[in-house]
């Protein structure tokens, strides 16, 4: 207990540092979420004299061991998101509001470290991170590699795109449970390399087994940023701004069969993979090899290519079978190419087109069809080049713009207007990455 001021018993200022560190460092460890403790909560105010804590808190924050959070880097003052003031930025932040009472105090890293607060998660790297007083939404960047596991085990729940999940499904001894991490960039524009980010909070979720093996993956360079598009969301309370255009392809697709049923045709794609059936090696390469690329190719092929239905061309009256003759001489109708009939008919329905793309949407969709032929019917090297992730950006971008192609076209049906044009595809707001 701190005596009333001028009590023979009142507490010499030293010792009462001692004790409110003391009091801060463990209640931020043995919070349920290293959060911090506002002074009520760490002393009997009617019987403390307010006038030493306050001194003790302000000698305490000059001396670089404990933080007063009121809030005015992050809204929630209980949980410490970024990196905290200086000292001396944050003497004059109390000066500033008149006082400490209204802070929420946090231990800074000398006085954790002096406590040994990291032997407390021994084998969990991100865990003792935070329980050292490293910021929770301070992220940490991993080679995009580390998702392969999980990716390729059915027994995870995954998904990938801006940003993205993973859970051990119900059933299964996996307890593997990341709530959200995000695609990273590197600062320097002209590196295509993409990285996972998360912030130490939610790395902090995981067993300390399946930490251990994330900060096998760490990237030597932490030099990234997250995306902006995860970032508004999950640290700033904001609205994503654009849809990423893996995304942009899906909603595309299903945007093209809800026009098609509005002007009484059969819809042109057979299947639309979005939501729950988004395949899970549609997204962006985590390993930029041969294979990985080849895969992805194969998913635009049966997204784009594979199931275009010939009920739709029958309606739109495009012909269905051409005639062929074989070794013998003999003429025979056989079944046209899907791709080749869309390709027919955005071109009979094309009638001014400057930017010149139906050109590019029957380039790019036969380039598909062509690198996909290949891949199948051919044993490559598993070639490592850090080029794919270009090349993929590339392929995909371009596969974004023809399908958005085929639904402009559509719309010149006079009873297409019914149909409501997401904004993110109307003006577009697409990413190019």
């Amino acid at each position: 207990m701190v005596e009333e001021e001028g009590s023979a018993d009142a507490v010499p200022l030293d010792e009462l540092k001692r004790d409110l560190l003391q009091r801060v460092t463990s209640a931020y460890l043995n919070s349920a979420d290293f959060n911090g403790s506002g002074v009520s909560e760490l002393f009997d105010m009617n019987t403390t004299d307010s006038r030493m804590v306050e001194e003790a808190i302000r000698a305490l924050i000059v001396d670089g061991d404990i933080y007063a959070n009121f809030g005015h880097e992050m809204v929630n003052p209980f949980i410490l998101g970024f990196a905290p003031q200086s000292a001396r930025e944050n003497i004059a932040e109390v000066e500033r509001r008149g006082g400490a009472s209204r802070a929420i105090l946090y231990p800074r890293q000398r006085a954790l470290v002096a406590a040994a607060a990291g032997d407390r998660y021994v084998g969990a790297p991100y865990s003792a991170a935070l329980a050292l007083g490293r910021a929770q939404l301070e992220s940490v960047f991993f080679h995009a590699a580390v998702l392969a596991k999980y990716r390729d085990d059915p027994r995870y729940d995954y998904t990938l795109d801006i940003g993205g999940e993973i859970r051990g499904q119900e059933g299964t001894p996996l307890d593997t449970y990341l709530t959200t991490f995000s695609i990273g960039f590197h600062q320097d524009t002209e590196n295509d390399e993409i990285v996972v980010g998360v912030p130490l909070r939610y790395l902090h979720d995981l067993t300390p087994a399946e930490q251990s093996y994330w900060r096998s993956f760490e990237h030597e360079d932490q030099n990234w940023v997250l995306h902006p598009d995860w970032v508004r969301p999950h640290l700033l309370g904001e609205f994503p701004e654009r849809v990423s255009p893996y995304t942009a392809i899906l909603m595309e697709i299903r945007l093209v069969n809800d026009i098609c049923f509005a002007i009484d045709y059969p819809p042109l794609f057979k299947v639309v993979h979005d939501g729950s059936d988004r395949p899970t090696d549609y997204g962006y390469l985590i390993r930029p090899t041969m294979r990985e690329l080849s895969t992805f190719v194969e998913q635009l092929n049966k997204l784009l290519i594979e199931p275009l239905n010939v009920k739709f061309f029958e309606r739109a009256r495009v012909a269905t079978t051409d005639e062929r003759s074989d070794s013998d001489g003999n003429l025979f109708r056989a079944p046209r190419g899907t791709m080749s009939m869309l390709i027919e008919w955005m071109e009979r329905t094309v009638t001014h087109d400057p930017e010149e793309l139906v050109p590019s949407a029957k380039a790019i969709l036969k380039e598909i069809r062509t690198k996909r032929s290949k891949s199948a019917h051919s044993i490559r090297e598993n070639e490592y080049d850090q080029l794919n992730w270009s090349e993929q950006r590339r392929l995909v971008c371009e596969s974004y713009l023809a399908v958005r192609t085929v639904r402009q076209l559509l719309q010149f049906h006079p009873r297409a207007s019914a149909v409501n044009v997401p904004d993110e595809l109307d003006e577009p707001r697409v990413w190019p990455f």
